[in-house]
């Protein structure tokens, strides 16, 4: 959604599965604007059509921001810049608040463009699907809906009595105009009015989703049971329908727009005065009988054959593909203030053949591709000569040497060592696993370090072109980072699957797989030479210790390097050995985490435990799994122990939290013993640390353990003492046990560093062979299993050098 809270868009892949289908299976061009600016309209029972609506929906969106109007403004601004950007290749954004100064551009040609859209509605959830399979899904889900009517019916009964209090105190926080809005009945509402009211009215239903965060002691106890007693009727009930951002319009009626400060005379929508200054025919659209067509007569105008602009615009972004700059060097800027094309007649003549080809796009790559310019080499018999007369080759004497793109070096890395997923669509993957990029979530503030440092776009606004730096971070991060050790030791174990290969060979293939080529002869002599002296240059000892195979990475909001815990391998877990300063009364556990999984089943992903994970005593934190007993995805504390009726148990204290997957917290519970015959305190703390207005969430829950939790056990991080489950899957960072129960401002989140009451506080920035607590009660994390003083073997070593090498290179980054 971008801003601060960089809330994650669940449908919106359905989006780029539409785009890159449509080029995959060339779609006309034509087809292609007409369903993304007005498929709702024209193409109303087609599911591809309505999630092409989705182009109308890219804006901004901030869940914590009251100024709804505000809002609703940029949203009108961003369609209109983009649309102007994208399909006219015209700067209309300085018009907005004035004539352009440079092109024939009226302010009211920016406003006219902007009335195309001022019937919008978005939709954030739209069923994407044909009539035929709505009917097939209603009589499928009907069995369903019979058996569980009651249930819900109760669910629906406890939601209500809050979802009135959660309205009014999400309504009130917006300005008064705002709420004037929301509260209007919609027959009683302007179209203006609706838009507004509608975009805020978000909020309420954000605050919706987390109405079981409302509820208290037995009503809440009910409503789990309710949802568990619900949940066992899923296997009944059909696959949902899927689901699209997408955009309608409201009615048939649009909102009024008007210049800004220059009275209130409306603007009727229309297309550039200088082509015509009267403002566009809006016809009724048959398949859309309740919507203005305002969106379709804009679409039909860009689409016509004979329009000066839309060809034009999108042949120039094919070239600069293809060659790095288009014939027209500003992409979104075909006005004065852009280059003058280097060939006006090829870009005329290319546009002309990309309309009499049907708008095709594999044609006009093939046109391309296949010329005499496209197939130049970078060298030249006479480049002496022709660099004096175009030393910025505008002229095409040559081929450019290029870098790849930041999705593509990423893609290629992967492509290399044989790790690249090529399962094509489907929802959005996370950087960290080997999909192709494209398929890869993005959030617009918590950027993945390595397309971020090779100049990924910013994704606020509509991007025509990329920059291509070529700074010193890039080789650090090529150098340094875990990503590249890890696909340097994924390439080596490539190679040496094949036995049967001595090192010329291993050499000839590692050049293949990553250069697409055979090593010249004095490449196979310095390789070889590397490969055998390599192994005398490593000290086995100091490589396989865990200072040189630690795994870290960055917490996004943190500052510093956390570890990367996974379900198995070497980084699994790290242990403190059973120590009398760990406690055994009262106590606090805090850390900061990112996870990446939850466990399939009923498992936990603990964070931090003393526990062994059997019926033995010990304790264990972390978040629970999808079919936990209670509630997925939530904070837990399980205990074993003495309890106030003199029995020994478990008390499994759910904080009914919900962890997210892929979001920065901080968690922590503070447990306060039960004694003197009352009951103690588990008191959970959770903040997201991605969103600055998420207040710090506590939850209470009452408990009766009075200790015998003591053991032999280690402390564990990531992990419980035994390698038979409850691992942890993502990043941890800075942990801290205490022997008290913490109150608010005692806590690492609001107090860093050390008190009286911390036993240990480990963080993970010097990487040490252990990570030394600061505290000095002698409680230093040790790795677990082979993580640990590995003899190193300096032949596989130096084979993992080598190819660290080659994936680091330019002929690796750089297209001649």
């Amino acid at each position: 959604d971008g801003y601060r809270l960089d809330s994650y868009r669940p449908h919106s892949w359905r989006y780029r599965d539409y785009v890159a289908n449509a080029f995959n299976n060339d779609k006309p061009y034509d087809r292609f604007v007409k369903e993304q600016l007005a498929g709702d309209e024209l193409y109303p029972d087609n599911p591809e059509a309505t999630i092409a609506t989705g182009y109308l929906c890219h804006w901004i969106y901030e869940y914590n921001n009251r100024d709804a109007e505000g809002q609703w403004k940029n949203i009108m601004i961003d369609l209109t810049d983009t649309t102007g950007d994208v399909f006219f290749g015209m700067g209309f954004q300085c018009a907005r608040c004035h004539d352009h100064k440079f092109d024939p551009i009226l302010q009211k040609d920016y406003y006219r463009l902007q009335g195309f859209f001022a019937a919008l509605m978005p939709h954030e959830q739209v069923t994407a699907a044909t009539k035929q399979q709505r009917e097939d899904y209603a009589k499928r889900a009907a069995a369903w809906e019979e058996k569980t009517a009651s249930i819900r019916k109760q669910i629906s009964d406890i939601e209500a009595k809050h979802m009135k209090t959660a309205d009014r105190q999400a309504t009130e926080k917006f300005p008064a105009e705002v709420q004037a809005m929301m509260r209007k009945p919609v027959a009683e509402r302007t179209p203006y009015e609706h838009q507004v009211a509608e975009l805020a009215y978000r909020q309420v239903t954000y605050e919706y989703v987390r109405l079981d965060t409302r509820l208290k002691g037995e009503e809440k106890e009910k409503y789990l049971a309710l949802k568990k007693k619900l949940a066992e009727f899923d296997k009944q009930k059909p696959e949902p329908l899927p689901i699209a951002l997408a955009a309608t319009d409201l009615g048939p009626k649009a909102a009024t727009v008007t210049i800004p400060k220059k009275g209130n005379d409306p603007i009727e929508p229309g297309f550039l005065t200088v082509l015509d200054d009267k403002p566009a025919v809006i016809k009724p659209v048959p398949t859309a009988p309740n919507s203005t067509g305002r969106r379709t007569a804009l679409a039909e105008w860009l689409t016509q054959p004979e329009n000066p602009l839309t060809a034009r615009v999108i042949v120039n972004r094919v070239w600069q593909d293809h060659f790095g700059r288009g014939l027209a060097a500003n992409a979104s800027d075909f006005g004065k203030l852009g280059e003058k094309p280097s060939h006006p007649e090829l870009l005329d003549w290319l546009a002309s053949r990309f309309v009499a080809d049907g708008w095709s796009f594999k044609k006009l790559h093939k046109l391309i591709l296949m010329s005499a310019t496209y197939r130049q080499s970078v060298n030249h018999p006479a480049a002496q000569a022709a660099r004096l007369k175009d030393p910025e080759n505008r002229l095409y004497w040559r081929s450019n040497t290029r870098r790849l793109e930041a999705e593509q070096i990423r893609d290629a890395v992967y492509s290399v060592t044989g790790e690249l997923d090529l399962k094509a669509g489907g929802p959005g993957a996370n950087f960290s696993e080997p999909r192709r990029s494209i398929y890869c979530k993005i959030m617009r503030n918590t950027r993945d370090p390595f397309i971020d440092v090779f100049d990924a776009p910013f994704w606020f606004n509509s991007a025509s072109s990329r920059d291509t730096t070529t700074t010193p971070v890039q080789s650090l991060l090529l150098i340094n980072s875990q990503f590249m050790l890890q696909r340097a030791k994924a390439l080596a174990g490539r190679l040496e699957k094949d036995a049967s290969m001595d090192d010329a060979k291993l050499v000839e293939r590692a050049y293949q797989l990553s250069y697409g080529r055979a090593p010249k002869p004095a490449e196979i002599e310095a390789s070889l030479k590397f490969l055998r002296e390599q192994p005398q240059r490593i000290d086995a000892e100091r490589a396989g210790s865990a200072k040189a195979a630690f795994l870290f990475d960055k917490i996004p909001y943190r500052d510093g390097q956390a570890a990367i815990m996974t379900l198995d391998g070497a980084q699994s877990r790290f242990e403190v050995p059973n120590n009398e300063s760990l406690p055994g009364g009262d106590f606090t556990i805090e850390s900061y985490v990112l996870l990446r999984s939850v466990d399939e089943s009923a498992g936990v992903r603990t964070v931090a435990a003393k526990w062994d994970g059997s019926k033995k005593p010990g304790w264990g934190f972390g978040v629970t799994g999808k079919k936990s007993r209670r509630k997925p995805q939530t904070l837990v504390l399980q205990i074993y122990g003495k309890k106030l009726d003199g029995t020994f148990g478990e008390e499994a204290l759910f904080s009914d939290q919900n962890i997210q997957l892929n979001k920065p917290y901080f968690l922590a519970v503070s447990v306060k013993l039960a004694r003197d015959g009352q009951p103690g305190e588990a008191t959970f703390f959770v903040k997201d640390l991605s969103n600055d207005d998420e207040q710090l969430l506590i939850a209470k829950l009452p408990h009766k353990v009075v200790g015998g939790f003591e053991n032999n056990e280690s402390f564990t991080i990531g992990g419980r003492s035994t390698k038979k489950g409850g691992g942890f899957e993502g990043l941890v960072d800075d942990v801290r046990l205490s022997d008290a129960a913490l109150g608010v401002d005692q806590l690492l989140f609001t107090n860093e560093g050390m008190n009286k009451h911390t036993i240990g506080y480990w963080q993970f920035e010097a990487k040490p062979d252990v990570f030394r607590d600061s505290t000095g009660h002698g409680l230093d994390i040790k790795p677990t299993g082979t993580f640990s003083k590995t003899k190193v073997d300096t032949r596989k070593a130096a084979l993992q050098d080598f190819c660290h090498v080659l994936l680091n290179s330019n002929e690796f980054l750089y297209v001649e």
